[in-house]
């Protein structure tokens, strides 16, 4: 009964939580307009709001929390970002808003995830040639606050930057074996934690570095020191089927035919376009070698086990 009650109560939980599933698989032979700029404007107006919210006698990093701190829930139990460019025109996303506007699980390798139909599926769009999940903005801003916050604790506790930033991935990691993943959805998104680090480095830009994103104003308070532009963050590791997911036993056996269906399109000559282009900037950073060092010593699943190459040979 006590297992039974845990159960439910992580599907509601996640259902509540930034719990957009998407697929990028399914952009492979889709062209979508670079939605930068919508982007950072949305954020900027957001930030810009926020910070009225500061007087003389915020600090900068109470400062920085309260800047991303409005990405509040919808009926949907989407957060505002997430919702917003689920349903605004002004961007360009696959499915488009004419063909569904709630996605299409059903088209997603995912279709026969029973859990996920009973939440709104993600959509896709693409900011600087990189292609990801509407979700990847949620855990960017709000997943990155979280973050932040724990940096911020360990710090203040005399750890150093390195040390405080690897509690915080912790933290994710946590997440994504618990109630943002394993537990629920049964995936293990690798390009969520990636999203969740490169959230941590943007609001560590707004007091930190030789030109940080925050200055007073002339009554005290805090505002922007210039516009907001996340491009530099946005990494190929925000896409699922270049930086792939693991995934539970029974999940995995659920995805895998259809998974088989992209084998032979990865010689297709946009998706080799797409990949090398991925490659010719992706990198290393503290989250991906956090979680490289977690695999060498078996804590987590190897992405090898259960991407393409993998299941096409």
């Amino acid at each position: 009964m006590l297992k039974k009650f845990i159960s439910i109560f992580f599907i509601l939980f996640s259902l509540s939580a930034i719990s957009l599933e998407t697929d990028q698989y399914m952009t492979w032979q889709i062209d979508l307009n670079d939605s930068t700029n919508q982007v950072n404007d949305y954020i900027q107006k957001n930030i810009s709001q926020a910070l009225k919210k500061t007087s003389a006698k915020t600090s900068c990093q109470d400062a920085s929390i309260i800047a991303v701190d409005w990405n509040g829930r919808t009926t949907d139990m989407l957060s505002l970002i997430e919702s917003h460019f689920y349903s605004t025109p002004r961007v360009d996303r696959f499915p488009p808003l004419t063909r569904s506007a709630k996605g299409v699980v059903e088209d997603s390798i995912y279709r026969d995830v029973w859990v996920f139909k009973l939440k709104v599926f993600g959509v896709n769009i693409q900011m600087n040639g990189v292609y990801f999940g509407v979700d990847k903005l949620g855990h960017f801003i709000t997943v990155g606050r979280d973050y932040y916050k724990s940096y911020i604790k360990y710090l203040n506790r005399g750890k150093s930057t390195g040390e405080a930033v690897e509690r915080a991935l912790k933290r994710g990691v946590f997440s994504e074996r618990t109630y943002y993943g394993y537990i629920v959805s049964g995936v293990f998104s690798f390009a969520d934690l990636e999203a969740n680090y490169q959230g941590l480095e943007f609001v560590r830009s707004f007091c930190e570095g030789n030109n940080p994103l925050l200055k007073r104003s002339n009554s005290g308070s805090w505002k922007l020191s210039r516009n907001i532009d996340i491009s530099p963050y946005i990494t190929p590791k925000w896409d699922e089927s270049f930086y792939t997911s693991t995934f539970t036993r029974k999940r995995f056996k659920q995805i895998k035919n259809y998974l088989k269906n992209y084998c032979k399109m990865r010689s297709n000559p946009r998706v080799i376009e797409r990949f090398d282009y991925y490659r010719s900037f992706s990198k290393d950073n503290a989250n991906s070698l956090y979680l490289d060092n977690l695999v060498k010593r078996g804590k987590l699943i190897k992405q090898s086990r259960h991407n393409l190459e993998s299941i096409c040979n």
